[in-house]
């Protein structure tokens, strides 16, 4: 069996984790924690970052932070995880979709222009399978209207534009380590930020409101959005070996593209120098006979996400036809770190032959 995705980790880290499990510890959130955001935000090169349960309470505490109310609007690209869309129903918001290019998947510049209004206030950028796309032209849109950036970066671990982490274009980033991601915790997530005010705003929400863990004054609204010490000591040994991680996963989508490129009757997207998609993406008009033979011989994938205009709560928001020709034609095949190139050239060769 090949699976789509395996959660791969080096004996090190399950070394450093049987250790802190069995030192005494109290596995709360605590010193593990602060030196994992510490590590992260040095790798990312950002001034902050703040560990969530997951991606999804990431994004809709930044917007919270931020002061998001009623009836303001926030763009989301109708190509990505349904919790990217929600966020901001979460934080009591709108959220409008926005259709992707054909040239990468990511937000179309010129559809974005067309949706802007006078309430649009956020905008959330995904940077979809680790690729840039158009965020520096989205950037420039979004400072001209004076609409707040924020970055979905929940495949981007790892990857780059013009040597600058994507995650650190707008005003915060947001990551997941959930268990298909480069590093993973299970679950788990993360902002960073180069914005003190709102890192400190973000730490507070996260534990009750208050401004020390232990004290049980509360000055502001806040939840409990803590993680665990013991999440952080897995996550910090994958960081240890991030290098090698990025290696193995641009080899794995790069492996794939060299086997399949010549295929006319797929759409796969060549790798641009300093991005790491988290899985290889393949998009046609036989994608169900693709998996059917990749299923009976064991191999399995997945489709990647339905554009979220097909969801019932956002099936309102009409047209959005680039990114309903490439969701419902696209899925993900197995890129696991440990996948062997033997493997990957069984799997295009089933995939060539139709």
């Amino acid at each position: 069996m090949i699976y789509q995705i395996q959660p791969t980790f080096s004996k090190n880290t399950l070394k450093n984790l049987k250790k802190y499990i069995y030192s005494g510890s109290w596995f709360t959130e605590h010193t593990h924690t602060r030196n994992f955001e510490k590590k992260f935000s040095n790798f990312i090169k950002s001034k902050e970052t703040i560990l969530y349960p997951n991606g999804t309470l990431t994004m809709s505490s930044i917007l919270t932070c931020l002061g998001i109310r009623k009836n303001d609007e926030v763009l989301v690209s109708n190509y990505t995880m349904v919790a990217t869309a929600n966020a901001p129903l979460l934080s009591g918001a709108k959220t409008k979709l926005v259709d992707i290019s054909n040239d990468n998947l990511c937000m179309d510049p010129k559809d974005l222009k067309r949706k802007i209004k006078k309430n649009t206030k956020f905008l959330i950028y995904t940077s979809i399978n680790g690729r840039a796309g158009y965020i520096e032209e989205v950037l420039k849109i979004c400072k001209k209207n004076k609409i707040i950036l924020i970055e979905d970066s929940a495949h981007s671990i790892g990857s780059f534009y013009k040597n600058k982490h994507l995650g650190t274009f707008g005003v915060a980033g947001s990551f997941s380590f959930s268990m298909p991601k480069l590093i993973t915790m299970g679950q788990g997530g993360a902002v960073v930020t180069n914005n003190r005010a709102l890192a400190q705003r973000l730490r507070k929400f996260k534990d009750f409101g208050r401004a020390k863990s232990g004290i049980d004054i509360h000055n502001t609204l806040g939840f409990n959005f803590k993680i665990t010490d013991m999440q952080s000591v897995l996550g910090f040994g994958q960081l240890q070996e991030i290098k090698k991680r990025i290696k193995l996963k641009r080899k794995v989508y790069d492996t794939y593209y060299n086997y399949l490129k010549n295929n006319k009757k797929i759409k796969i997207f060549k790798r641009n120098k300093n991005e790491t998609p988290w899985s290889f993406d393949l998009y046609s008009n036989y994608k169900n006979k693709i998996k059917k033979i990749l299923n009976k011989n064991k191999i399995l994938t997945r489709d990647v996400y339905p554009p979220l205009n097909s969801q019932i709560i956002y099936k309102h928001i009409k047209g959005l036809k680039v990114s309903n020709y490439y969701c419902k034609k696209g899925i993900w095949l197995p890129s696991s770190l440990n996948l062997k190139k033997e493997e990957i050239k069984k799997i295009c060769k089933l995939i060539n032959k139709i």
